[in-house]
């Protein structure tokens, strides 16, 4: 039996392993997705295009937006789809266009049982997708996705693309995203592309819009905090109140701001290894005694241009005790 025959997942949402999902909170996603298509800062831009696996190369910044839209798809459900038997991409096999008032998907008939409990409340969506019988013939299923791509993208000027992380930015280039394979074939004459795509239509990378999103807190990433990152920290919390019960107990004069944060510091650290961005500079963990918590050494401290390591004995008004941290 081959992999496009092998029985088809379930689309129930009991599959979605994820207590506040809805329809609400999805479709709220969406929307803040769309809302960046009205925003000024993206210069009139028509649509979104985020294209998932071997088409874009498995581009992370388009793999970062869809987890987005659907709730970390790719992540959370990974072991799932590693034991399905179904190749890799076969699963990935999704092509999405999010314009001001619809969404075009395309998607396989295998795929798309997955994708249907989170995108099938969407406004005004179309999905471009075959029948299992028309998917076996894998010559014809090529041919259906390089037509729904070009007709998915018939009548938008400008097509912004989310192309790097969040965490790590990269320089755009056109001419990366004109070797994704699926562009690629955008070119060929029988699937009446007419050109290079990057030629027919102006492309834009809309990474720092899209990234903003990210850090709104809908119930969804509320539960995920609370769930999964909350556990974490409160570990690294205690062992902080552990080190400074300890350092108390040896030389409580002598304990100093950064002995303290030490625990904290190190799980920051751990958690942004190679992705930490503007934003997150601001929102360095910090411990501060007495005096030094005034404005213009917490500024200096958040951004990492100093260090303060003042005893805790001394970090009072007029070198005396603290009466705060």
């Amino acid at each position: 039996m081959t992999s496009r025959t092998r029985k088809r997942p379930s689309s129930a949402r009991r599959n979605i392993q994820i207590e506040t999902f809805s329809p609400f909170v999805s479709g709220g996603r969406l929307r803040l997705v769309q809302s960046q298509l009205h925003n000024r800062s993206t210069d009139d831009v028509d649509a979104i295009l985020c294209i998932s696996g071997i088409d874009s190369r498995y581009n992370e910044g388009t793999t970062e937006l869809f987890n987005y839209l659907l709730f970390g798809f790719f992540e959370l459900r990974k072991k799932e789809l590693e034991k399905s038997g179904f190749e890799e991409e076969i699963i990935d096999d999704i092509i999405i266009l999010i314009k001001r008032n619809e969404v075009h998907v395309y998607c396989n008939p295998i795929n798309y049982h997955y994708l249907l409990p989170y995108v099938s409340h969407w406004r005004n969506i179309r999905f471009h997708c075959m029948t299992d019988s028309e998917y076996e013939d894998e010559e014809a299923a090529e041919e259906f996705k390089i037509h729904s791509f070009v007709a998915m993208v018939t009548n938008c000027r400008k097509i912004g693309i989310p192309y790097s992380t969040s965490g790590s930015v990269h320089s755009f280039d056109k001419m990366v995203v004109e070797k994704w394979p699926i562009i690629q074939a955008y070119a060929l004459d029988e699937y009446t592309g007419g050109g290079f795509f990057t030629m027919k239509h102006e492309v834009v990378d809309i990474s720092s819009s899209v990234h903003k999103i990210f850090n709104e807190v809908d119930p969804t990433s509320l539960e995920l905090l609370i769930t999964e990152q909350l556990s974490m920290f409160e570990r690294q919390w205690k062992t902080m109140l552990i080190t400074t019960d300890m350092e108390m107990l040896n030389n409580s004069r002598q304990i100093q701001e950064e002995k303290v944060c030490e625990a904290l510091k190190s799980y920051y650290k751990h958690g942004k290894v190679g992705s930490e961005t503007a934003v997150d500079r601001q929102t360095r963990p910090f411990v501060l005694f007495g005096t030094n918590t005034k404005k213009t050494v917490m500024e200096s401290v958040r951004t990492g241009e100093t260090t303060v390591n003042t005893p805790i004995m001394k970090a009072g008004v007029d070198g005396d005790i603290p009466k705060l941290m």
